[in-house]
């Protein structure tokens, strides 16, 4: 519990006085910080709904003053590459289509490098993007992507990597495959990126 509090603090702390100019900042990011630090590791939309309602109860009897409509207002997402990639800054999306237009130019951009990927970014999959690159950005950030296969995991976070300048690195498994394979995977891992690093 004390964990899940620090890390609210830390995504808190990811944003800067020149985004949070008025109490109303602070409180939408604190609403989104809370949504990705609880609401993604619900699976049940019976929990969901609860952190919903517990979230918008305790938002309206502490800050009332500030505005239903726009404490509430959507979308309420953010991120470290609203103003484009290269540039980290925590700050709110306030622009489905700008942060579409961003993501398409991205992947074009990818896709340049990479073998192609052909997504197509609706406004969950930006989401998804969003948070899993407020994943890699975090000191030991870590995921776990549950779904379907064919559902844009592998895809959405190669997009976010490289938003984050990072490589991705994907084990192959095979039949046998156990402990003894992994940590000489690792051990390959590990050594291709210190000659990446000139070490």
């Amino acid at each position: 519990m004390v964990l899940t509090i620090l890390c609210l603090g830390q995504g808190l702390l990811f944003s800067m006085a020149e985004v949070l100019k008025t109490p109303l900042d602070l409180v939408r990011l604190w609403l989104h910080e809370a949504e990705r630090v609880y609401g993604d590791k619900m699976v049940d939309e019976k929990d969901q709904e609860i952190l919903r309602r517990v979230t918008m109860a305790s938002t309206k009897k502490f800050f009332d003053d500030l505005g239903e409509e726009l404490i509430f207002a959507k979308p309420n997402i953010f991120c470290h590459f609203a103003q484009g990639i290269g540039d980290p800054k925590y700050i709110p999306v306030t622009d489905v289509a700008h942060l579409n237009k961003l993501l398409v130019d991205v992947l074009d951009s990818y896709n340049e490098v990479n073998a192609i990927m052909n997504l197509v970014l609706f406004e969950d999959a930006m989401a998804h993007v969003c948070r899993i690159n407020r994943i890699l950005e975090s000191p030991r950030g870590n995921a776990l992507l549950v779904g379907v296969g064919g559902s844009g995991k592998q895809s959405l976070s190669r997009l976010a990597a490289y938003i984050s300048g990072l490589d991705v690195f994907q084990i192959t498994l095979k039949k046998g495959y156990g402990i003894s394979d992994l940590k000489v995977t690792a051990d390959c891992s590990i050594a291709a990126f210190c000659s990446r690093m000139g070490e």
